[in-house]
């Protein structure tokens, strides 16, 4: 039978951490966190990441778990959350997968397909033979060796079109095809979305984004840059890490930065919105600023407890009555 899990996700600043770490103290939770830069040490304010208390009070995973000039794809993320999934289950626990990252959460709930095994050499090879071609000849390139690929892919999203090319010419099978072998689902999904008025949203980013800069973010980009890590790494391309390097290379202002996070990250939110909005799965619920997160964990638990259990056959059990 399915392992069931349970699915918290919505737009950054929202609410979703700690609406989950309440629901997780009554339903006997551990959170996964779906939060790309979640996975990296040293990063920790920028990232919204769970003080050190809140993963005493309830365990978390898929957090500091690479230094930041490692890197880990969205499918290695699903490998790992799969397997830590089947843990907590194992446990009698419920597993709360959280965040705003919709492609890491899409990875575990659908399942990805897999590369046919490579030979690294091989991979690096045919890396390197594309980085010297522009865009519209890669593209070009693309439409030759797999069109149903070069339909869906935009013709200037680089990074797609390049790993398009590389699974193509390492494997000899058009990443179209490969897409289309359907992974085994793992999991029964309860998905919960969280959203507010935009007007509140925005006003939440911009209150944290104020809030992180106070507690010293400057000074947590100072330090990566210290142990050596370079600028130009994927994990300093996040939100708030690449505008504060700018900052502190003296070529903008403290105060514009903070307003350039601020309109960044209110950019982000709206993408989030955008990715999760077609998925009809989600069972949204829009809170207003009078809702708690201890009185939105008690409807997601009804809502757990109503028809999730049916689901289920009883996998999760209640600790609460409420």
């Amino acid at each position: 039978m399915a392992i069931p899990l349970l699915v918290i996700l919505g737009p950054t600043a929202v609410g979703k951490s700690e609406i989950a770490m309440s629901l997780a103290k009554r339903i006997q939770g551990e959170i996964l966190s779906a939060d790309s830069m979640q996975l990296y040490q040293g990063m920790d304010l920028g990232t919204a990441k769970p003080s050190l208390h809140q993963q005493k009070e309830v365990p978390h995973h898929l957090i500091n778990l690479l230094e930041p000039d490692k890197s880990f794809n969205v499918f290695e993320y699903a490998k790992k959350a799969e397997k830590i999934i089947g843990d907590i289950h194992q446990r009698e626990k419920i597993p709360i997968l959280v965040g705003g990252s919709g492609l890491y959460i899409r990875a575990v709930i659908d399942g990805l397909f897999e590369h046919p095994k490579i030979d690294s050499q091989k991979r690096l090879e045919i890396s390197r033979s594309l980085e010297g071609k522009d865009i519209a000849s890669l593209y070009r390139e693309l439409e030759s060796v797999d069109q149903k690929a070069s339909q869906r892919i935009h013709p200037h999203d680089s990074r797609r079109i390049k790993r398009a090319l590389e699974v193509f010419y390492t494997s000899g099978i058009p990443i179209s095809v490969l897409q289309k072998k359907k992974p085994e689902k793992l999991f029964q999904t309860l998905i919960i979305g969280i959203k507010r008025e935009r007007k509140e949203l925005y006003e939440r980013i911009n209150k944290r984004v104020g809030e992180i800069f106070a507690q010293g973010l400057v000074d947590e980009v100072k330090t990566l840059l210290e142990k050596g890590y370079s600028e130009n790494l994927n994990s300093m391309q996040a939100i708030g890490y690449k505008e504060t390097i700018t900052y502190l290379k003296r070529e903008r202002g403290l105060e514009a930065t903070v307003e350039l996070v601020k309109r960044n990250t209110r950019r982000l939110a709206k993408r989030q919105l955008s990715w999760f909005r077609g998925d009809k799965r989600i069972r949204w619920l829009n809170l207003s600023r009078q809702e708690t997160p201890e009185q939105t964990a008690a409807i997601i638990e009804r809502i757990i407890n109503t028809s999730y259990n049916l689901l289920c056959s009883g996998a999760i059990h209640r600790t609460n009555k409420l």
